[in-house]
């Protein structure tokens, strides 16, 4: 795209094309021109620098989550009668509360009764279980021959990642992945009629995962159903519409955003083979290698934020629920954060400040967990290989908030 053109004619939030074509050079430009750009189709601030979406997401009392994430609740809110709720409750139980649409006080509520599924102690344990699973595939991977990392290695870690944390069956693999690539509809460019269809296969997940509840009741284990049926909300039990909601949500929201990551760091050290001959020379890399990765990559474009009160954004006036659009992929290329920011540098000290976790009260709660299972797959990846080239470009994946691919194939060089 020619970058010459008015920014109104170049921007193009809601088509998935905009980002296939290379969206970097606009959003340098907006950074430059208009951070805080209206966007007149759908009437929304699209911030494209990275202090001025620290500002919004440090103060979610202002800028609201439980308006809606996604553009599509813009977009469908006539058909869904414009209830102020977001279309993504669904595909979810009736009576749950998803935990990324949830203001404060209460998301702080939520938050508390999932945390201890994310102590060190309980994350250790995870990591332990996933470096065997880990050697399992690698070990199926021949040193120059092909392979499709993200459809064997990338999109597999994920879905274990998760049933260990939950405490589901590791025979339950194929089933957790369908469902998971459902929930890319979340985002994509289909119709409302396609995401209805999508939501109403959930009710199987919703099944599934209220069966493995009583299980779990019956022979508890160490795990999140078995912590869930014990904890308590509101002074009670966790209600069943939440604890299968809690689980829905740890099996679906982190497995596609994971997969983006595992299969962008891949692609990353692939096509920068002097940061992989730094990794393989320092192994102290690996954390650094991770962050920046998530900024490189940055596997969720963007989101929503619906404003409470009337309110300024680097003296641009926005109304009382008028939307920003958090396009934290622009925000990880910011050079006022991140020096030569087209440049992919696993030894960037400044890459811990990538908001592709998010930031705030909104930061992803399962970041940690992330970080785990990144560091162990490239742990036990580097105990094989010295080298990885791409045999072709990966095929991109088609998708408004997903940065992600289709496929990934490489060969691995000892």
């Amino acid at each position: 795209m020619s970058i010459s053109a008015d920014l109104t004619d170049l921007v193009k939030i809601e088509d998935p094309r905009f980002y296939l074509e290379d969206a970097y050079p606009v959003f340098a430009r907006m950074r430059r021109e208009a951070p805080v750009f209206h966007y007149e189709p759908l009437d929304i601030f699209v911030l494209t620098k990275h202090r001025h979406i620290r500002e919004v997401t440090s103060n979610a009392r202002m800028w609201s989550s439980a308006r809606g994430l996604f553009l599509q609740d813009l977009q469908f809110a006539a058909q869904m009668g414009d209830s102020g709720q977001s279309f993504v409750e669904n595909f979810f139980p009736k009576g749950g509360e998803q935990i990324g649409v949830t203001d404060p006080p209460r998301h702080a509520e939520l938050r508390r009764v999932l945390a201890p599924a994310f102590s060190t102690r309980a994350l250790t344990k995870i990591g332990e279980q996933l470096r065997s699973y880990c050697r399992e595939l690698l070990d199926d991977i021949a040193p120059g021959e092909p392979v499709d990392w993200l459809e064997q290695v990338a999109a597999m870690l994920p879905i274990r990642a998760g049933s260990l944390l939950i405490g589901l069956p590791e025979t339950d693999t194929e089933r957790l992945r369908y469902w998971s690539d459902e929930l890319e509809k979340l985002g994509a460019d289909v119709s409302l009629e396609d995401l209805m269809a999508a939501a109403k296969e959930f009710q199987s997940l919703q099944a599934y995962i209220a069966e493995n509840v009583e299980i779990k009741r019956a022979n508890p284990g160490d795990d999140l159903l078995s912590w869930l049926l014990e904890a308590k909300l509101d002074d009670d039990l966790v209600s069943m519409p939440n604890v299968i909601m809690f689980a829905m949500t740890m099996i679906v929201a982190g497995s596609d955003t994971t997969r983006a990551l595992l299969a962008g760091a891949i692609w990353a050290l692939a096509k920068h083979p002097d940061q992989m001959a730094k990794l393989v020379a320092d192994r102290s890399l690996i954390p650094s290698t991770i962050e920046e990765s998530m900024r490189w990559v940055t596997p969720a474009r963007a989101f929503l934020r619906t404003a409470m009160q009337d309110t300024e954004i680097d003296g641009v006036p926005i109304a009382e629920g008028q939307r920003v659009y958090l396009m934290y992929m622009s925000g990880n290329r910011d050079e006022d954060v991140f020096p030569e920011p087209e440049r992919f540098d696993i030894t960037r000290s400044e890459s811990i400040r990538q908001l592709s976790f998010g930031s705030g009260m909104h930061m992803c709660l399962g970041a940690r967990l992330v970080r785990v299972e990144a560091a162990v797959l490239l742990e036990e990846l580097l105990d094989r290989f010295t080298g990885i080239e791409l045999i072709a470009e990966p095929d991109p994946f088609v998708h408004v908030v997903r940065n992600s691919w289709n496929d990934m194939k490489v060969v691995f060089h000892r």
